[in-house]
C-alpha cells in the first residue's frame, strides 16, 4: 500500500513510452518494444525521480538494463520469453536429489541444513511452482529418496 501512488505513477509512465511495469516487492521491472528501448536511459531518469518524488531511493549500482539476447534475470528467475529457473540451479537441485537417492540424505546435507527433507520439498515445490514439468521430475527423484527414521523424525517437527 505505500508503494501504491509509486506504481500508479510508473505503470503510467512506462504505458505512455510503450513498456509495461511489474515490481515484486522491491524489484522494479520494465518491458518494451524496440522504442521503448531506444529511450531506455532517459525513461530510467524518469523512473528515479519518480521513485526520489514518492519517498523511495534507487540503488544504481543493481539496475540493469537487460535487452534481448542476453539472459534476463528478475528476482532470481530468467524472465526472457518465458520464467524459469536458472539451469544451474536446477541442475544443482537434480544431482542433490540424486546424490540423496544414492548415498542418502544424511551424507548430503553438508551444511547441517535443519529439517532438511521439508527444506528440499520446498525448493522442489518451487521448481514446480515456475516450471510444472521440471518439476515433476524432480518430485521423482525426491519421492525416491529413503529417508531414515531419525532424519524423518526430526524434520516432522
Amino acid at each position: 500500500m505505500c508503494a501504491y501512488r509509486m506504481d500508479c505513477r510508473l505503470a503510467g509512465l512506462a504505458q505512455a513510452s510503450g513498456g509495461v511495469y511489474t515490481r515484486y516487492a522491491d524489484d522494479l521491472a520494465f518491458s518494451g518494444t524496440a522504442a521503448f528501448e531506444r529511450s531506455v536511459e532517459r525513461f530510467a531518469a524518469h523512473v528515479a525521480a519518480i521513485a526520489t518524488e514518492e519517498g523511495f531511493a534507487v540503488n544504481h549500482r543493481k539496475t540493469r538494463v537487460m535487452r534481448r539476447g542476453v539472459r534476463q534475470h528478475l528476482a532470481g528467475l530468467v524472465v526472457n520469453q518465458a520464467v524459469s529457473i536458472p539451469r544451474v540451479e536446477f541442475d544443482r537441485l537434480k544431482a542433490t536429489l540424486t546424490n540423496c537417492i544414492r548415498n542418502g540424505p544424511k551424507n548430503e546435507n553438508r551444511e547441517n541444513i535443519p529439517h532438511f527433507r521439508a527444506h528440499l520439498e520446498g525448493r522442489v515445490a518451487f521448481v514446480a511452482m515456475i516450471q510444472p514439468e521440471r518439476g515433476m521430475k524432480l518430485r521423482r527423484l525426491f519421492e525416491a529418496i529413503q529417508w531414515d527414521t531419525e532424519i524423518s523424525a526430526n524434520c516432522a517437527n
